[in-house]
């Protein structure tokens, strides 16, 4: 006995793993946000916001000058 799949059965199928996906990305995304909130706990004294968005925007140009 041969039964037919039906697109609503494929579908919930990649809609959970979508969902598993996306559930997995902010779990990650949050373990780096306390990683960072750390880090600048520790370095309160030595870090310094201006300067890493400087060196960020500035890396970022010359990202974008090389693929354009």
């Amino acid at each position: 006995m041969k039964l037919k799949a039906s697109y609503t059965v494929e579908a919930a199928i990649i809609i959970s793993l979508c969902f598993i996906l996306f559930g997995i990305a902010i779990g990650l995304a949050y373990e780096l946000f306390k990683m960072t909130i750390e880090y600048v706990g520790q370095r309160d004294s030595t870090f310094d916001a201006v300067t890493a968005f400087r060196l960020k925007e500035g890396a970022m140009g010359v990202y974008h000058a090389l693929i354009d």
